[in-house]
């Protein structure tokens, strides 16, 4: 998980993004929840910074690893955290996802492995953002459909680290789980209302 960003955009809660709270839990701790219930992820790695003590804090209280990166960026920081690891395909997850679930997680892992190419990058429809009133930031091709990458990627780690051509192969996803990355505050507060709707919808 990479939580070692700034988070420049949604500076004015003077908080590290990854502990600013919905429904009294920090966003960090509900992706390390969906990470943890994945039946398909066997080591769960956060990578930190300079930017990030709490969140370091935090994790570490948690029970979790840790690397420390350098902050100079984020692909740097992750070259630098995937030296340090070693198993042969990384997962990446942002830690501002708070929608994320265990079972979309290995629906990522599952098209990994299906699609036979040494990386996936999870992308949702632009259309999506329209139908949640939501500006998506940037849209890319995948495989004819306007997508917003969402963060959520699986690499070759050995293939990254040697800097050889990476077979990029797309899994485009409709669910609200890989929709929000809290970047502003309205990303936030659509984000709790979502986990509202779902806590009332699993309490009856």
């Amino acid at each position: 998980m990479t939580a070692g960003g700034k988070g420049t955009r949604i500076k004015e809660l003077n908080q590290e993004k990854p502990m600013i709270e919905i429904m009294d839990r920090p966003i960090v701790d509900y992706v390390l929840d969906a990470l943890s219930g994945s039946k398909e992820v066997s080591e769960i790695v956060v990578s930190v910074s300079l930017a990030t003590p709490i969140t370091e804090k935090h994790v570490q209280e948690r029970g979790y690893r840790f690397i420390r990166t350098p902050g100079q960026g984020y692909v740097q920081d992750l070259r630098y955290a995937m030296y340090l690891l070693s198993t042969p395909y990384i997962l990446v997850v942002p830690a501002d996802m708070p929608l994320l679930r265990s079972e979309s997680i290995d629906a990522v892992v599952t098209a990994f492995y299906r699609s036979k190419k040494s990386s996936i990058v999870v992308g949702v429809p632009a259309k999506v953002f329209e139908e949640m009133n939501s500006e998506p930031t940037f849209t890319m091709d995948m495989n004819g459909v306007a997508a917003v990458p969402c963060g959520v990627s699986i690499v070759d780690r050995e293939m990254m680290l040697r800097e050889e051509y990476l077979d990029e192969a797309y899994m485009i996803t409709e669910l609200t789980d890989f929709a929000i990355n809290v970047n502003i505050v309205p990303n936030l507060r659509m984000a709790e209302r979502i986990l509202k709707e779902r806590k009332e919808a699993n309490s009856f």
